[in-house]
Order: structure tokens, then sequence, then C-alpha cells
């Protein structure tokens, strides 16, 4: 099988086990990244979000994020998103804004028994909800830490990864999730796959999603970890 099949064939297989839960939907999101120098990137990040792949609009997110290198592969990382709900749903949740603060790394594992070099990446974000209706859920902080690991060499590859995140009134949820990572080009990185979101019933429903990630970097200085490194 060419690697172009088997990257379509685990999507299927990834994502065919969400198709059968009480409630599907689509998540994809894209990444465009600027350098602005060797410490400084400002990245244009976006989200929406579908009633199962193509369906209607139910939730929509975009905003600014700052990426600032405390060491080559340790970030500080800073942003604002504007959450736009076409659907609120019966637990409150509305139009809101979102600031947040944290940390990335990325660490390399060698080649070892056969196996290519790894790609392991880590994040921790605090995050504060507000602005949306009074009463609801939009007012809110929330802390979340993602590990996620790849084949650094392949171009298409196999992409494994575990969120959990924690609200400050106790209540707490996981993604679990899997697929593929495709490196297109020298410039372009697309990550396909599927989440398990699991939450507490006060902190959401449970979903099953299909998703999708581009991410495309405009070079000005060079990355030699691009594009075999994480997108945020």
């Amino acid at each position: 099988m060419t690697r172009a099949g088997l990257f379509w064939a685990c999507t299927f297989a990834v994502t065919i086990p969400g198709c059968y839960g009480e409630e599907v939907q689509a998540w994809h999101w894209w990444t465009n990244e600027i350098s602005l120098n060797s410490k400084f990137t400002v990245i244009m990040h976006g989200q929406f979000r579908t009633k199962r792949p193509l369906g209607e609009l139910i939730q929509a997110r975009t905003g600014p994020i700052l990426r600032y290198y405390i060491k080559p592969k340790t970030t500080v990382v800073g942003g604002y998103f504007y959450r736009g709900e076409q659907q609120p749903r019966a637990e409150g949740l509305g139009d809101s804004h979102r600031l947040f603060a944290g940390m990335e790394d990325y660490k390399f594992t060698p080649k070892k028994r056969g196996l290519p070099a790894g790609l392991l990446e880590s994040r921790f974000l605090v995050e504060r909800y507000f602005g949306g209706p009074e009463g609801s859920l939009t007012s809110f902080t929330r802390l979340r830490y993602r590990n996620r690991f790849s084949f650094r060499e392949w171009k298409v590859s196999p992409l494994f990864g575990y969120e959990v995140f924690a609200f400050t009134n106790q209540y707490w949820g996981q993604r679990p999730h899997g697929g593929i990572r495709w490196i297109i080009n020298e410039k372009m990185m697309l990550d396909t796959g599927y989440y398990w979101d699991g939450r507490a019933p006060r902190a959401g429903t449970q979903r099953h999603l299909f998703f999708t990630n581009l991410l495309i970097r405009f070079k000005k200085v060079p990355d030699p970890d691009f594009p075999n490194r994480p997108a945020f």
C-alpha cells in the first residue's frame, strides 16, 4: 500500500468508531505561523465545529497567539479567542471570550530497535472564559494538559495523543485521540483523526469528534525542526 493509501485507510479506521455515538461532530482548525525573529512567532488560529462532517455550523472561534522561545524546544505561549455559538446548548454556553497562557515543549526520541525517531509534544495551558450570558458556563477558569506522539522522519505518520482538562469547580474531562500526521511539504502539515471528548455531565456532554488541523508556516527565519515539530 502506498503512503497516500495508508493515510486514508488509517483516517477511515480512526474515525468510523465515532459515527455510532450519540453526538458526532466535525472539528476543524487551521494555524498560520509567521516568525518575527528567532524568538517570537505570531500565530493566527481558527476553529469551527459542525454537526457531522460538512453539517450545520455549531461553533466557531478565532484569535491571535504569541509564541516565545525561552530555549530551543521550549516556548511560552499566550493568546485570545472569540467564540461564537450558533446553537447555545442546554447547559448555558453562548458567545464568549477566552484568554489563555502556558508552556509548550517538544523532544525528539532517537531511533531504537528499528523504529524511526519520534516527536513527543507536551502543552500546558491556563484558560479564562468570560463575557458570556449572565448565569451561563461562559465564566470560568480551566487547566488543560496534552501529550502527543508521532514519528518524526515519516512523511505520513500515526499520531497518538491524550489531553486532560480540569475546571476550578472540580469538574474534569479527557480527550484521548488518534489519527494521522501528513507532512505535505516544507511549509504545510495536516493532522486528521478522531477524538473522544469525555466530560462530567455539568461540564458538557460526551462527544465523538472527527478532526482536521492544517498548519501553514511563513518562514522569515530558519527553523530546522519544521515541519517535524508540533502545531498549536
